[in-house]
Protein backbone atom coordinates (compact mmCIF):
# COMPACT_ATOMS: atom_id res chain seq x y z
CA UNK A 1 0.00 0.00 0.00
CA UNK A 2 2.58 2.60 0.76
CA UNK A 3 4.88 1.80 -2.71
CA UNK A 4 1.27 2.40 -4.31
CA UNK A 5 1.05 5.84 -2.06
CA UNK A 6 4.68 6.71 -3.14
CA UNK A 7 4.02 6.05 -7.08
CA UNK A 8 0.78 7.90 -7.40
CA UNK A 9 2.31 10.82 -5.57
CA UNK A 10 5.41 11.11 -7.29
CA UNK A 11 3.62 10.77 -10.35
CA UNK A 12 1.22 14.08 -9.22
CA UNK A 13 4.40 15.61 -9.29
CA UNK A 14 5.95 14.61 -12.51
CA UNK A 15 2.88 15.31 -14.62
CA UNK A 16 2.94 18.93 -14.28
CA UNK A 17 6.58 19.27 -14.83
CA UNK A 18 6.15 17.56 -17.61
CA UNK A 19 3.09 19.67 -18.73
CA UNK A 20 5.42 22.52 -18.11
CA UNK A 21 8.36 21.64 -20.13
CA UNK A 22 5.57 19.92 -23.21
CA UNK A 23 4.37 23.61 -23.72
CA UNK A 24 7.90 24.28 -24.64
CA UNK A 25 8.19 21.71 -27.21
CA UNK A 26 5.11 22.55 -28.95
CA UNK A 27 2.66 19.87 -27.27
CA UNK A 28 -0.60 20.24 -25.91
CA UNK A 29 -2.62 19.52 -22.73
CA UNK A 30 -5.94 18.38 -22.29
CA UNK A 31 -7.61 18.34 -18.72
CA UNK A 32 -10.79 16.38 -17.85
CA UNK A 33 -12.93 16.37 -14.59
CA UNK A 34 -15.02 14.12 -13.64
CA UNK A 35 -16.19 13.33 -17.34
CA UNK A 36 -19.22 11.00 -18.64
CA UNK A 37 -18.70 10.03 -21.81
CA UNK A 38 -16.06 9.19 -24.30
CA UNK A 39 -12.71 10.32 -24.76
CA UNK A 40 -9.69 9.34 -27.43
CA UNK A 41 -6.77 10.19 -27.73
CA UNK A 42 -4.44 9.06 -30.27
CA UNK A 43 -0.95 10.79 -29.16
CA UNK A 44 2.67 10.80 -28.66
CA UNK A 45 3.24 11.49 -24.71
CA UNK A 46 1.48 10.13 -21.53
CA UNK A 47 -1.82 10.76 -20.37
CA UNK A 48 -2.71 9.60 -16.58
CA UNK A 49 -6.17 9.39 -14.92
CA UNK A 50 -8.85 7.65 -13.13
CA UNK A 51 -12.55 6.44 -13.73
CA UNK A 52 -15.33 5.40 -11.57
CA UNK A 53 -17.25 3.41 -13.39
CA UNK A 54 -16.45 2.31 -17.56
CA UNK A 55 -13.60 0.68 -19.16
CA UNK A 56 -9.96 1.93 -20.52
CA UNK A 57 -8.71 0.38 -23.80
CA UNK A 58 -5.32 1.06 -24.90
CA UNK A 59 -3.68 0.74 -28.54
CA UNK A 60 0.38 0.69 -27.97
CA UNK A 61 1.43 2.62 -31.07
CA UNK A 62 5.26 1.98 -30.12
CA UNK A 63 5.45 -1.69 -28.60
CA UNK A 64 9.03 -2.09 -29.01
CA UNK A 65 10.28 0.81 -26.36
CA UNK A 66 10.27 0.21 -22.92
CA UNK A 67 7.37 2.11 -22.39
CA UNK A 68 4.30 0.15 -20.85
CA UNK A 69 1.20 0.99 -19.61
CA UNK A 70 -0.05 0.63 -16.26
CA UNK A 71 -3.61 0.15 -15.25
CA UNK A 72 -4.70 -0.56 -11.45
CA UNK A 73 -8.29 -1.50 -10.37
CA UNK A 74 -9.51 -3.64 -13.42
CA UNK A 75 -12.24 -5.88 -11.49
CA UNK A 76 -13.40 -7.59 -15.05
CA UNK A 77 -11.05 -9.91 -17.35
CA UNK A 78 -9.35 -8.24 -19.62
CA UNK A 79 -10.74 -8.26 -22.92
CA UNK A 80 -8.24 -7.83 -26.61
CA UNK A 81 -9.34 -5.77 -29.02
CA UNK A 82 -8.65 -6.26 -32.37
CA UNK A 83 -4.98 -7.51 -32.71
CA UNK A 84 -3.13 -4.82 -30.86
CA UNK A 85 -5.84 -3.48 -28.18
CA UNK A 86 -6.27 -4.31 -24.93
CA UNK A 87 -9.45 -3.18 -22.92
CA UNK A 88 -9.78 -2.72 -18.90
CA UNK A 89 -12.88 -2.30 -17.38
CA UNK A 90 -14.08 -2.10 -13.57
CA UNK A 91 -14.62 0.20 -10.95
CA UNK A 92 -11.86 2.63 -9.39
CA UNK A 93 -10.00 2.03 -12.46
CA UNK A 94 -6.35 4.09 -12.44
CA UNK A 95 -4.56 4.30 -16.05
CA UNK A 96 -0.95 5.93 -16.84
CA UNK A 97 0.45 5.73 -20.32
CA UNK A 98 3.67 7.46 -20.32
CA UNK A 99 6.06 7.91 -23.25
CA UNK A 100 5.65 6.46 -26.64
CA UNK A 101 2.55 6.22 -29.36
CA UNK A 102 -0.75 5.39 -27.98
CA UNK A 103 -4.28 5.25 -28.66
CA UNK A 104 -6.78 5.82 -25.69
CA UNK A 105 -10.54 5.00 -25.21
CA UNK A 106 -12.29 6.36 -22.08
CA UNK A 107 -15.58 5.46 -21.86
CA UNK A 108 -17.46 5.45 -18.66
CA UNK A 109 -18.07 8.13 -15.41
CA UNK A 110 -16.18 9.81 -13.54
CA UNK A 111 -13.46 10.39 -15.68
CA UNK A 112 -10.37 12.80 -14.73
CA UNK A 113 -7.48 12.62 -16.59
CA UNK A 114 -4.43 14.40 -17.79
CA UNK A 115 -2.91 14.40 -20.68
CA UNK A 116 0.61 16.02 -22.76
CA UNK A 117 1.88 15.25 -25.70
CA UNK A 118 1.33 15.85 -29.59
CA UNK A 119 -1.24 14.12 -31.48
CA UNK A 120 -5.41 14.32 -32.30
CA UNK A 121 -8.40 12.96 -30.13
CA UNK A 122 -12.32 13.30 -29.76
CA UNK A 123 -14.44 13.81 -26.86
CA UNK A 124 -18.08 13.64 -26.20
CA UNK A 125 -20.40 13.52 -22.95
CA UNK A 126 -22.77 11.11 -22.64
CA UNK A 127 -26.45 11.93 -24.20
CA UNK A 128 -28.72 11.66 -21.21
CA UNK A 129 -26.58 12.92 -18.52
CA UNK A 130 -27.39 16.01 -16.55
CA UNK A 131 -23.92 17.06 -15.78
CA UNK A 132 -21.41 15.52 -18.39
CA UNK A 133 -18.13 17.17 -16.20
CA UNK A 134 -15.87 19.34 -17.42
CA UNK A 135 -12.74 19.77 -19.98
CA UNK A 136 -9.83 21.97 -20.79
CA UNK A 137 -7.92 21.92 -24.07
CA UNK A 138 -4.38 23.99 -23.38
CA UNK A 139 -5.61 25.88 -20.58
CA UNK A 140 -6.41 25.36 -17.05
CA UNK A 141 -6.40 22.30 -14.34
CA UNK A 142 -10.04 21.88 -14.38
CA UNK A 143 -9.99 20.71 -10.57
CA UNK A 144 -8.14 23.89 -9.53
CA UNK A 145 -10.15 26.66 -12.20
CA UNK A 146 -13.71 24.71 -13.02
CA UNK A 147 -14.82 28.33 -14.33
CA UNK A 148 -12.40 27.92 -17.08
CA UNK A 149 -13.33 24.99 -18.26
CA UNK A 150 -15.64 23.97 -20.57
CA UNK A 151 -18.72 21.06 -19.85
CA UNK A 152 -18.01 17.51 -22.77
CA UNK A 153 -20.20 18.38 -25.65
CA UNK A 154 -23.05 16.49 -26.21
CA UNK A 155 -21.57 15.65 -30.00
CA UNK A 156 -18.22 14.36 -31.18
CA UNK A 157 -15.87 16.88 -31.01
CA UNK A 158 -12.57 16.72 -32.77
CA UNK A 159 -9.55 18.39 -31.09
CA UNK A 160 -6.13 18.65 -31.50
CA UNK A 161 -3.27 18.50 -29.09
CA UNK A 162 -0.58 20.53 -28.95
CA UNK A 163 0.96 22.11 -32.71
CA UNK A 164 0.17 19.06 -35.82
CA UNK A 165 3.83 18.25 -36.68
CA UNK A 166 4.51 18.79 -40.49
CA UNK A 167 6.22 16.81 -43.14
CA UNK A 168 9.60 18.04 -43.84
CA UNK A 169 9.61 20.18 -46.78
CA UNK A 170 11.79 18.37 -49.51
CA UNK A 171 14.59 20.26 -51.23
CA UNK A 172 13.03 20.09 -54.54
CA UNK A 173 14.73 20.28 -57.79
CA UNK A 174 17.95 22.16 -57.89
CA UNK A 175 18.66 25.38 -59.21
CA UNK A 176 20.70 26.07 -62.61
CA UNK A 177 23.89 27.54 -62.22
Amino acid sequence: MRKTFVLLALLALALPVAGLSALRAGEGTLSVEDGRGTITIKARGGVIGRLDRGSVTIFDLSPEDANDPVVFGDDQPVQLVGDTGIRYSGLGLRYRLIGGSFRVVIAGRGIDLSAVGKGTGTIRGELDAFDTGLYSLDGVDCRKEPDSCKPLPDRVQRFQLGTPERPEKSPGPPTPS
